[in-house]
């Protein structure tokens, strides 16, 4: 506030010693105009719903198509993201069935060798007539029903037989919770597919509503939306303490890319999402979002990955890419066709997209949340 005033004193002496070299008044209203435009510049810019709705008079039809298009996507992907969890959670538990059958089916084991070396040790002492009986006995089962090896056997015999009994039944028990396991994880892997489609249903909806505006139309529309999101970037930036990125355009064409914020999802192994994941059609170029250096990686997460480091000193994450369009350690520019859409990586059962993250400190730093960022540079 103080250095409001100070720029507004500063600019009414200015006004008064104008006014005192001319009395022409129109000097006065110019000189005050521009005093005003300096101090507020972002009004003269700002693009009103008023204006959108203006420019969009020959394709309402169209733009509240499109608007319901970007809430369809949004409800899809969201569906999608809580099936990936549930899949997730669903796999978590089939983990800990499987290690709880095979810790069961090693106790069974272990005690069917005991009471098998407990009948050898009878034989050996003469507490059975014949090693037929042992050799007879077609399975631990029918040796340990022998009355002869029951009674030789007495109070020791007893007891594993009911330590088998009882790790058979536990047995048992896993065995049938990971067969219903295994049936849930068939359902929601079902559930999972439907929402996958379901999702790149509406992200083609999405980019096709969007090719039927009029080309005024979409640009006060890109506009304002830019506007809008730029707004809410500022003001997420100031609650998390996050950095501006400098000079910054889109992964992907503008228009040609759905996405949400589903930054701290659930992700497998217990992880959080680290980034955005910008959904596009197969082989869809993929751009270098700044000036800088690529590195070039594969792996069976990540898939091909990119990471670029921007001359600002910003490092920059692409994964699940389909394929290269730079080799490693090649310098880019802003603009250029580094790769191109795809799932590879842990995103093969998934839809096409690229995992785009931000790291003001480098490729070493810690990531903060894209999406304001992204969302701000790609309508």
């Amino acid at each position: 506030m103080t250095s409001t005033r100070a720029k507004w004193r500063a600019g009414l002496r200015f006004l008064r010693m104008a006014a005192a070299r001319t009395s022409h008044r129109v000097v006065l209203l110019v000189i005050m105009t521009a005093l005003v435009a300096s101090l507020f510049p972002l009004a003269t810019l700002a693009i009103t719903r008023a204006q959108v709705d203006e420019a969009c008079a020959d394709s309402r039809e169209q733009l509240a198509e499109y608007r319901a298009a970007q809430e369809v996507f949004e409800t899809a992907a969201l569906e999608y993201e809580g099936v990936l969890n549930e899949v997730e959670k669903v796999e978590r538990k089939q983990d800990r069935v499987e290690g709880s059958v095979a810790v069961h089916a090693e106790d069974v084991d272990r005690i069917q060798q005991q009471i098998e070396e407990q009948a050898v040790e009878l034989y050996m002492r003469g507490g059975l007539s014949s090693p037929g009986i042992i050799l007879a006995a077609s399975s631990v089962d029918q040796l340990m029903t022998t009355s002869e090896f029951l009674t030789q056997a007495a109070t020791g015999g007893q007891r594993s037989i009911d330590e088998l009994i009882a790790a058979r039944s536990e047995l048992d028990r896993f065995s049938g919770d990971l067969s219903d396991t295994r049936d849930e994880l068939k359902v929601v892997e079902a559930a999972k597919l439907e929402a996958k489609n379901n999702q790149e249903a509406a992200m083609v909806a999405e980019q096709n509503a969007y090719a039927k505006l009029s080309d005024r139309c979409k640009t006060l529309t890109s506009k304002y939306d830019t506007q809008q999101r730029a707004a809410a970037a500022a003001a997420q930036a100031r609650a998390s303490g996050s950095v501006q990125v400098g000079s910054f355009i889109c992964p992907f064409t503008p228009g040609r890319t759905s996405f949400i914020d589903s930054w701290g999802f659930p992700r497998s192994g217990g992880r959080r999402h680290k980034g955005t994941d910008l959904m596009a059609a197969y082989g869809e170029p993929v751009y270098a979002v700044a000036s800088g250096v690529v590195r070039l990686s594969n792996s069976s997460l990540g898939g091909k990955s990119i990471w670029l480091s921007g001359d600002n000193g910003i490092g920059f994450y692409y994964a699940h890419l389909s394929d290269y369009n730079v080799g490693s350690g090649s310098r880019v520019s802003q603009g250029q066709t580094i790769g191109f859409n795809g799932n590879s990586g842990n995103a093969s059962a998934g839809a096409p997209h690229v995992h785009f993250e931000i790291h003001p400190g480098g490729s070493g730093a810690p990531a903060v949340n894209p999406y304001p960022t992204v969302a701000a540079a790609c309508r």
